[in-house]
């Protein structure tokens, strides 16, 4: 039998208690998963994205008023990571806009952290993931 390396994830967003706690659901996920790194910010997600080699790159939306989506071409310029939006924006506009310019998929941060979990391990092996419909 042989093991298989964990999943790494470098966790992306501008809200500490977010982080914490994505860091603390991620790791409870040991040995299928671990955090490779945290960034609250746009230089730190690039900076990390080319050091931590992750397999994916869990990112928010709005990180403090600025649309990751601005810098997402580069961030994937600098990691080969699959990259998984974490928004509590339903702007499907948005999520379109994410999943064209190179993001593997879309979870909303109201979604259960099963959800969020499987998304993960999803676009780790190739696959891409839709946003849930929501109402609004």
């Amino acid at each position: 039998m042989t093991a298989t390396a964990p999943i790494a994830v470098l966790l992306v967003d501008d809200q500490p208690a977010t982080l914490w706690g994505l860091e603390k659901l991620i790791g409870g996920e040991w040995p299928r998963m671990t955090v490779a790194g945290k960034a609250c910010d746009r230089d730190a997600a690039l900076r990390l994205a080319a050091t931590v080699q992750p397999d994916v790159i869990l990112l928010d939306l709005d990180l403090a008023g600025d649309l990751s989506l601005e810098f997402l071409p580069e961030l994937l310029g600098r990691s080969p990571a699959r990259v998984l939006i974490f928004t509590c924006l339903r702007d499907r506009a948005l999520h379109a806009r994410a999943l064209q310019g190179g993001a593997s998929g879309v979870v909303l941060k109201d979604e259960p952290a099963k959800v969020l979990l499987e998304a993960i391990a999803s676009v780790s092996n190739g696959a891409s993931r839709q946003p849930a419909t929501h109402g609004s």
